[in-house]
């Protein structure tokens, strides 16, 4: 009996003291103003022209485009370095759905992407944000000599999605945001299937963003009905450390696959290759500069130089390069933008320089994998580059 009483009395102990942690670890928990994970929702449209450089289809873009999006957003509150340095970015997933056109020659495209946004000109109920977005689109109506002869800008149904904007942000109240701004919208598949002019679509936008907290509901049901979790962060405004400047050696290997123009009538795919070694400066939190070398390798050239000078071999395929970049480091990953040169080709046929446009995706300490965009003559879409490499601090 004795012994019975004794257990009672330690297991009621037990149950008061588990009682009493929670009440503290609740306690803890309130007193963080950024309880929660907060996140909205946001709602645009989007109307503008297309800026286009063929003549086919001149009279189906003449009456521009409308289109959609869908974005759910993750709000940063300043607990990281990198978000304080970037004046408290979101980033998060959209749906988008647009009429670009003639839907019989170029379908209704929709699709799905990451985005990011950076804020800048902060005011208390009024800021500006500087928007990038990469996915893909389907359902578009592709080039068919016979079905759909007109359409020389898209030769796939799937493409990739691009999208970069220029957006004001009005706080309206608590709960509600209006936003407005311009944005630059891109569909290219990278020549893995040819015609590829792509569609580039240069417009303005609206809409509405609607703010939550995803553990609001549940304190208020589950834990303390008397605790409203804050809809909004509150951003910590602790003074950045000092920046480290490092150095970094990069190697970068990378394939694609491209098609020849279709007006040459040759329906195969030609492989490609691509090796970086880069150098690069990181000169502040999330930022860095850098140079490299390139060496390419496009099978494409053969059939190309076949008919221009009945004679191929395999280093007319190969160009030497050098770029110089800069790199946006938001925790691993990377958006990448480097300009670069030949300085050994056969001849002209990839113009003078070209562009690269990357995302890499940091892996432990010195791996990374990437995917970018190479590009002849400026902006016109060489091949997509999918790959990996290793770095390696100095």
């Amino acid at each position: 009996m004795k012994a019975s009483i004794i257990t009672m009395a330690l297991s009621l102990l037990a149950i008061g003291l588990q009682a009493q942690d929670s009440t503290d670890l609740w306690t803890k928990a309130k007193a963080n103003p950024n309880l929660g994970r907060h996140k909205f929702i946001e709602l645009k449209l989007h109307t503008g022209g297309h800026l286009y450089n063929g003549e086919d289809m001149a009279s189906v873009l003449e009456h521009g485009y409308q289109a959609m999006e869908l974005r759910m957003a993750w709000m940063s509150t300043g607990k990281q370095v990198w978000q304080r340095a970037l004046n408290y970015p979101s980033y998060g997933i959209g749906l988008y759905t647009g009429n670009i056109g003639n839907s019989t020659i170029l379908g209704n495209p929709s699709g799905v992407y990451g985005f990011f946004y950076a804020p800048f000109h902060r005011r208390k109920r009024h800021h500006f944000e500087a928007g990038l977005a990469l996915g893909i689109t389907y359902d578009l109506n592709a080039y068919n000599p016979e079905t759909n002869p007109l359409n020389n800008a898209i030769g796939s149904k799937v493409d990739v999605y691009f999208n970069v904007s220029a957006t004001g942000v009005l706080r309206l109240s608590e709960l509600f945001d209006f936003v407005y701004g311009i944005d630059l919208t891109h569909f290219s598949n990278g020549r893995m299937f040819t015609p590829n002019l792509g569609l580039n679509m240069a417009g303005v936008h609206a809409g509405v963003r609607v703010h939550y907290n995803t553990i609001r509901n549940i304190v208020i049901q589950q834990i303390d009905s008397n605790y409203r979790a804050s809809i909004r962060p509150t951003l910590i405004r602790d003074p950045l450390p000092r920046v480290k400047h490092t150095n970094e050696l990069s190697f970068y290997g990378a394939f694609g696959v491209v098609q020849i123009d279709n007006s040459s009538g040759v329906k195969a795919h030609y492989g490609t290759a691509t090796a970086v070694a880069d150098w690069n400066y990181k000169y502040s939190h999330v930022c860095s500069v850098g140079a490299g070398l390139d060496g390419f390798y496009d099978g494409s050239l053969g059939w190309t130089y076949d008919q221009r000078y009945s004679k191929v071999s395999t280093l007319d395929k190969m160009l030497m390069g050098a770029h110089i970049g800069h790199a946006l480091h938001l925790q691993r990953f990377n958006i990448v933008t480097q300009a670069g040169t030949y300085f050994w080709r056969r001849d002209g046929e990839k113009g003078d320089w070209f562009l690269r446009v990357a995302l890499r995706y940091d892996i432990g300490k010195y791996g990374f994998v990437q995917i970018g965009l190479k590009t002849k003559s400026g902006a016109a879409s060489d091949w997509i580059e999918w790959g990996g490499g290793g770095r390696y601090p100095l």
